[in-house]
C-alpha cells in the first residue's frame, strides 16, 4: 500500500515538473522595428490634441498639425508613448526613421 503511494507521488511530482518546464521555457521572441507614417502618428496626436490629425517625428521632436496647407502645429508628443499607443507590442525604444517616419523597436 504505501509503495503505491509512493509511486504515485513520485509519478505527480514528475509530472509537476514536466509542466513547469513546459511552462517556464523561454518564449521565441524577436525584436522588430515597426514604422509608422503620419497618418498613423495623427492617430496617436489626435488622441491628445483632438484637431490633430497628422503628425511627424522631425528633428525637434514628434509634433502634431491640423489643417490642409499650410499644416498648422497644435502641439508635441512623446515618441515612445506613441509607440506604446500605436502597437500592443513590447516598445523597447522609438526612434526617427526616413521621411519623419516613427520606428518602434518592439518585442513579437
Amino acid at each position: 500500500m504505501q509503495m503505491r503511494r509512493l509511486l504515485t507521488l513520485a509519478a505527480g511530482t514528475v509530472l509537476a515538473g514536466a509542466a513547469t518546464v513546459a511552462f517556464a521555457a523561454p518564449a521565441h521572441a524577436a525584436t522588430v522595428d515597426v514604422p509608422f507614417g503620419p497618418l498613423s502618428i495623427g492617430d496617436y496626436c489626435h488622441s491628445r490634441y483632438p484637431t490633430a490629425w497628422i503628425g511627424f517625428y522631425e528633428s525637434s521632436g514628434l509634433r502634431c498639425y491640423t489643417g490642409s496647407s499650410p499644416l498648422q502645429y497644435v502641439g508635441g508628443g512623446d515618441p515612445y508613448l506613441a509607440c506604446k499607443y500605436l502597437t500592443p507590442d513590447v516598445v523597447m525604444s522609438a526612434s526617427r526613421g526616413a521621411s519623419d517616419a516613427l520606428v518602434c523597436r518592439v518585442i513579437r
